[in-house]
């Protein structure tokens, strides 16, 4: 398929010839996808690009929390095509170390890969920070919640509570598992109670008022019980205590979401354990020569959230077109968030801008604001999925 990518007549890709100018982008996530093709749109043939993944695939969850309900549907394109639709070498090996003096990155297989500028998108890591719970994560939606649905189910759970952790995440997955498990359960007419736990005064603080309130009245009308400014100790499986009332809490079962961390790269400023790559506003990697920057869950930026991480690598990409003469000076991020936040019911929609640097101010429609054929806010990779799923045969596999 001729994606207007580089490609020749029979829409086979065309690796482009050498410019002087290399860039090596390491990580085929959302970030790092949205990064080359919105590089090679501003840069052409001006740039050598090196894909640096070990991911025989880009995996799309843009409805994880339904899949544990037989509701929603993983997604895959293969990395291999995405490279050659976009004419870029791909190197299936993951990243070692970064040589900043020599501008060189080192893979675990022991390649060095030159590079005049390198984008960072490796993404986070997860880790749990809360004992004797269930953590759902997206990687492995079912089976991280599959069970816990198939024992309400059972009747084998009458009492179930949510407790958002403390540290970086994305904290819509687990109100919407909140929401849609109480919804599912009245479905199936059983008596299930359901407690939520967060630290946070209200509801998406981080948001705004306006989304906070709104998610106070799903809760309540979903008979949820709303626990705020509570942190919670869980010393033995089925047993919370929450801080600082001491209120005690016996859940047959504990849900919770991982806290994301840094990916600690060997070779950059900062390196230290669960450090994140600390970027400025134009998603250079601060303390570098201006020429490493970073985009997606592995950067600073207290949101983790892949419409974010795609802005950070459109962001970034105009600076390595800026650095090779290719387009003129960037602009600096100003960050846009575009969530749809499932109910149970009809489903409601967040837009969150960024303030001030660091707050968010959020509205929460009835409605999209936006176009209903944007899957996620990625003005490069959207458009793209899109043609490779009409291709036919050969699109997206799994």
């Amino acid at each position: 398929m001729n994606l207007g990518l580089g490609l020749d007549d029979r829409g086979v890709g065309i690796l482009p010839g050498m410019t002087g100018f290399a860039v090596v982008i390491c990580g085929a996530g959302i970030a790092g996808i949205e990064g080359l093709l919105r590089l090679r749109r501003l840069a052409g043939q001006q740039v050598d690009v090196t894909l640096l993944s070990p991911d025989d695939h880009l995996v799309y969850r843009p409805l994880a929390t339904l899949e544990p309900f037989a509701a929603g549907a993983v997604r895959r394109y293969p990395v291999e095509q995405i490279a050659a639709d976009a004419g870029v070498h791909w190197v299936r090996d993951a990243l070692a170390w970064v040589d900043r003096h020599q501008r060189v990155v080192h893979t675990v297989g022991g390649q060095e890969l030159p590079y005049d500028a390198l984008l960072l998108a490796v993404g986070g890591r997860e880790l749990s920070s809360l004992e004797h719970t269930d953590v759902f994560t997206v990687r492995d939606a079912e089976g991280t919640y599959g069970t816990v649905l198939a024992a309400v189910d059972a009747g084998d759970i009458g009492t179930l509570a949510f407790i958002l952790p403390d540290g970086p995440t994305w904290p819509l997955p687990l109100y919407e598992l909140a929401l849609l498990t109480a919804q599912h359960a009245h479905n199936g007419n059983r008596r299930l109670e359901i407690a939520f736990v967060t630290a946070e005064p209200r509801p998406l603080h981080a948001f705004g008022g306006d989304a906070g309130e709104a998610m106070t009245r799903l809760l309540q009308r979903a008979g949820i019980t709303l626990y705020t400014d509570s942190g919670g100790d869980i010393p033995e499986a089925g047993h919370l205590i929450l801080r600082p009332s001491g209120r005690e809490l016996h859940p047959d079962r504990i849900v919770t979401l991982p806290v994301i961390t840094g990916p600690n790269i060997r070779g950059i400023p900062g390196f230290a354990l669960d450090r994140f790559l600390h970027v400025d506003e134009f998603c250079r990697v601060r303390d570098t020569d201006g020429h490493i920057f970073a985009a997606g869950d592995s950067t600073d930026l207290p949101v983790k959230q892949g419409g974010v991480g795609a802005q950070q690598a459109d962001t970034a990409a105009a600076g390595i077109a800026h650095l090779a003469g290719a387009a003129g000076a960037p602009k600096p991020l100003r960050p846009v968030i575009r969530g749809m936040l499932l109910t149970g019911t009809k489903p409601l929609y967040l837009a969150a801008h960024l303030i001030a640097g660091r707050g968010w101010m959020a509205q929460i429609f009835d409605e999209p604001p936006w176009s209903v054929d944007e899957k996620i806010v990625a003005e490069e990779l959207a458009p793209y999925l899109d043609r490779f799923e009409s291709s036919g045969p050969q699109g997206p596999t799994g």
